[in-house]
């Protein structure tokens, strides 16, 4: 039997207890809260890709209470939704996965400032319907001219991301004139940048460039 510190928060299950949450301490931003299946659908979208797989990929994913997951990228995550909520159960309760061995998960307290001090990054660019118009290749042909880019993706049902976190971030684009969900950008973009440095191009090739 897990005990209610040890259960990851799903609106779905949890809608109640989230917002007594809220009640109990107006800094906690529950309508932020709740939705995991966010952060699996977008992991899927990136690590499953040939930019991780060529080890061109690092992601971290940031918490609102100022955690940063650590993300391995030989980890395969699992596809089913229950297995992977317990996964994450896991990795809060021994601060990674596996307990013993290489970890493919890791979590530890840091800003995101922190963060992108520790990553080295040259510069931080992030997605948002406030951001400053753009093609979504084009955000990426940027990308892909720095040194060191760190790119923020909100993993959240709604709202914006906080003034600390836009404290960190330099440029912001929308790439359409509707929110896209999390894991379209991600999607998106990660093709994008893939076909900006040439793996796209180098893993295969066209029928029609054969004749």
């Amino acid at each position: 039997m897990k005990e209610p510190d040890e259960v990851l928060l799903d609106r779905a299950y949890h809608h109640a207890a989230m917002q007594s949450l809220g009640r109990k301490s107006h800094n906690l931003r529950v309508e932020k809260m709740g939705r995991p299946d966010i952060v699996h659908n977008t992991l899927l979208q990136v690590l499953e890709t040939p930019l991780n797989w060529e080890n061109r990929l690092r992601v971290f994913v940031h918490t609102q209470d100022d955690y940063v997951i650590s993300i391995n990228p030989r980890i395969r995550i699992p596809k089913n939704y229950i297995r992977f909520v317990g996964l994450i159960e896991q990795l809060f309760s021994l601060g990674r996965v596996p307990e013993h061995g290489d970890p493919l998960m890791q979590i530890e307290k840091s800003s995101l400032e922190r963060l992108a001090i520790t990553t080295a990054a040259s510069d931080v660019l992030g997605f948002s319907i406030l951001g400053r118009p753009k093609l979504i290749r084009n955000v990426a042909e940027r990308v892909g001219s720095l040194a060191r880019p760190l790119v923020f993706i909100g993993g959240f049902p709604r709202g914006h991301f906080s003034e600390n976190t836009m404290h960190v971030v330099s440029s912001l684009f929308k790439v359409d004139s509707k929110p896209l969900d999390a894991w379209v950008v991600a999607g998106r973009f990660v093709y994008d940048f893939e076909w900006v440095i040439g793996i796209a191009q180098k893993r295969v090739k066209p029928e029609n460039d054969r004749q």
